[in-house]
């Protein structure tokens, strides 16, 4: 879901900076004969870029290519420059200062491969232009000295080459952070283990898993017993150290690929990709058995624990309905005199 969210917002920030762009474009064609003189090239390159728009909008706007949005966006950007600073003296041409953006907006829209590439071709471009200046004709009516042509380059293309290690640190920070943030809102901060939010997110991937390859999905909900008797009598600093040895010991006997979340309060919850509900049964019973041979905080607290187990049932089946039957039989297990696991019926 979060994914389909930020694809949704990039579709729609794409089509806002295009219907920009043909905006300037038709503004710029409408209104600048009467500020500057220009020959036809730069009216026919206008009405160019029109139709090259058009196009690319009608290509968002129907997400025909949503994977390559972001590429072409700046592909076309390219396309629609380039032209224009050939005939307005290359390096000397007052559009060139916008040229050491163009990494940094590479950057923050595509990711590092497209600011590379762009980054790339720019520097080489403008070597080119530097070298050959002398043969490209100023269709505005400016002159250049050859010596303020290669200037004009050399400081072009390290600012292009500037530009391109800012974007690349700015996006890798920023990568840093996000993930930073996306950790901190899908961890338990007790634990270490995952939180409600991220266990749906995991859940949603598992069962959608399952429903394209028809494996078993099972589930166990666990709760610590009594535990209300340990915070009540040693106080809750201790029922937190509890807490998260046990969580621990949980996480170290589960396989790799089970999932396992911090549910709420002292209840914990395994998602088991590819395993039955027998075979999770067996599981549950090896975690029971585990956590009652060990002592617990700096008192040696002995804990046991009641298991539910449950698994899914098919196409039908949903996250809150495998948790209400796995909350089922944990309070079946309960009401047997705890330290059990009890199946699903």
């Amino acid at each position: 879901m979060p994914n389909n969210i930020q694809a949704e917002l990039s579709h729609k920030f794409t089509l806002r900076i295009i219907e920009i762009v043909f905006t300037t474009i038709v503004l710029s064609l409408i209104f600048r004969p009467f500020f500057i003189d220009l020959p036809i090239y730069f009216l026919l390159i206008g009405i160019a870029d029109l139709f090259l728009m058009t196009g690319f909008y009608f290509i968002v706007r129907l997400n025909l290519l949503p994977k390559w949005e972001i590429t072409l966006s700046l592909l076309i950007a390219l396309i629609i420059i380039l032209p224009t600073l050939a005939i307005s003296g290359g390096v000397n041409s007052q559009m060139v200062y916008f040229l050491p953006l163009y990494p940094i907006l590479a950057a923050l829209l595509g990711g590092h491969r497209e600011s590379l590439a762009l980054t790339v071709t720019l520097v080489a471009g403008t070597i080119l232009a530097t070298i050959f200046s002398e043969y490209i004709v100023d269709l505005t009516g400016g002159v250049y000295s050859k010596e303020m042509s290669t200037a004009r380059g050399f400081w072009l293309t390290i600012s292009i080459i500037l530009s391109a290690f800012f974007g690349h640190f700015f996006l890798q920070r920023y990568t840093e952070v996000t993930k930073q943030l996306k950790e901190e809102n899908t961890l338990d901060p007790l634990t270490g283990l995952l939180n409600r939010r991220g266990l749906n997110t995991h859940f949603s991937k598992e069962l959608e898993e399952t429903e394209i390859t028809s494996s078993p999905l099972s589930l166990i909900l666990i709760d610590i017993d009594y535990f209300k008797k340990i915070n009540d009598r040693y106080g809750h600093d201790v029922g937190d150290i509890c807490l998260i040895e046990v969580a621990n010991v949980l996480s170290s006997t589960l396989r790799k690929r089970d999932i396992i979340a911090r549910f709420g309060g002292e209840e914990f919850i395994i998602i088991l990709p590819s395993t039955t509900k027998n075979q999770a049964a067996l599981i549950a019973d090896d975690l029971k058995n585990v956590i009652s041979k060990q002592k617990f905080s700096d008192f040696n607290l002995p804990i046991t624990i009641t298991l539910g187990v449950t698994d899914s049932r098919g196409q039908h089946d949903n996250a809150l309905k495998m948790i209400k039957r796995a909350d089922k039989a944990l309070y079946r297990g309960k009401d047997k005199g705890r330290n059990c696991v009890e199946l699903s019926e």
